[in-house]
C-alpha cells in the first residue's frame, strides 16, 4: 500500500499538469451534507456516518473539484473488552462528469485525502484473570494518507440545490465502502 501512494501522486500530477487551466473555475461554488452507511473492514461492524461537502469548481468543463469532512465511529465489544473505533477523513476529490441526456448527472472519481482514526479499549471483565493480572484501558491515534474512489449521480433539486448520491471506497489504514445520499446548496 505505502509503495502505490507516490505512484498514484505521480499519476494525478502528470494528468492535472496536462490540463489547459485557462478553462479552471476554481473557487467555493456550494456547500452541503451528506449522510452515509459505512463498511469498514473487519472486524468493524457496519455504522452510520455523516459529513460536510464543498464543491470548489471546475478543473476543466468536464472535470469538477470537490472537498469532503466525513465522520463515522463504531463501539462494539469483543470478550471483556468494549472497542471504540472512530475516524475523520478530509479529502479532495476530482470527478469526471459522464455527459448524459436528462437531469440525471452521473460521474466517477478520485482522490486523495487524510484520515485521522483512533481505537480505544477499554477493559469491563472481572478485575482478575488466571493469573491475577488484569489490561487497563488503551487507547492511539493514527493518520494516514487515503485514497478515494467515488462514483454516482446528481440532480437538481431546486435553481440553488443539487441532491446526490454516491459509493465511494475509501483506501487507508481502515480501508472502507460507504454509500452516502446530500445534498449540495450552491452559493454562485
Amino acid at each position: 500500500m505505502n509503495k502505490l501512494i507516490p505512484v498514484v501522486i505521480f499519476i494525478l500530477l502528470v494528468s492535472f499538469s496536462s490540463l489547459s487551466l485557462a478553462q479552471a473555475d476554481i473557487g467555493l461554488k456550494g456547500v452541503g451534507g451528506r449522510i452515509g452507511f459505512i463498511m469498514p473492514e473487519d472486524p468493524i461492524d457496519n455504522t452510520l456516518g455523516f459529513g460536510l461537502n464543498a464543491d470548489l469548481g471546475t478543473i476543466t468543463p468536464s472535470i469538477l473539484l470537490h472537498a469532503y469532512l466525513d465522520y463515522w465511529a463504531k463501539s462494539y465489544d469483543v470478550g471483556y473488552y468494549g472497542w471504540t473505533w472512530s475516524a475523520i477523513g478530509i479529502a479532495a476529490i476530482a470527478k469526471y462528469k459522464i455527459e448524459m441526456e436528462g437531469s440525471l448527472k452521473p460521474y466517477v472519481g478520485g482522490g486523495l485525502g487524510l484520515n485521522i482514526s483512533k481505537i480505544s479499549s477499554e477493559y469491563k471483565g472481572p478485575q482478575s484473570d488466571l493469573w491475577g493480572q488484569y489490561s487497563p484501558s488503551v487507547s492511539e491515534s493514527n493518520s494516514d494518507l487515503a485514497i478515494h474512489l467515488v462514483a454516482g449521480a446528481a440532480m437538481a433539486l431546486s435553481p440553488q440545490m443539487d441532491g446526490f448520491a454516491e459509493i465511494k471506497y475509501t483506501i487507508d489504514g481502515a480501508d472502507n465502502f460507504g454509500i452516502f445520499v446530500g445534498v449540495n446548496y450552491k452559493l454562485k
